[in-house]
């Protein structure tokens, strides 16, 4: 069997559960947007680089949860403002809970860190019962 086909098979079984393919789609796009945040912001204000790091996971994770997770066929502007919305939402919470965070003499890397189970469970809720229904 070819490394593609075994991969096929266990995306096949994981496509019954959508809280593990969010999980591991989600640790992919999370993955790289953490690496643009934790990297923009040794050099940037906190909400301009959650806003960076924003923009990448609201391209990049729209097209990884509507097509791998919730088996979109076809995307909708409708989906996509309500996407744009949720990102929207989650990025004010990002930098508004780091600056609380550091306010206890957390380092902003740290605090950016330890927001994420509670943002991806906000961005799984939403998406599940509001976008891509």
């Amino acid at each position: 069997m070819k490394f593609g086909g075994l991969f096929f098979l266990k995306e096949t079984k994981l496509r019954k559960n959508k809280k593990l393919l969010f999980i591991f789609y989600g640790i992919l796009n999370t993955f790289f947007t953490n690496i643009l945040l934790q990297v923009s912001l040794f050099f940037f204000p906190i909400i301009l680089s959650t806003l960076m790091s924003q923009i990448f996971n609201l391209n990049f994770g729209y097209y990884l949860y509507g097509k791998k997770v919730f088996q979109v066929k076809y995307f909708t502007k409708k989906q996509y403002l309500k996407y744009l919305i949720s990102n929207f939402i989650i990025w004010n919470i990002n930098w508004i809970f780091i600056s609380s965070l550091i306010s206890y003499n957390i380092s902003k890397n740290l605090a950016a860190f330890l927001v994420i189970p509670f943002l991806a469970l906000i961005s799984f809720i939403y998406q599940k019962y509001f976008i891509f229904v």
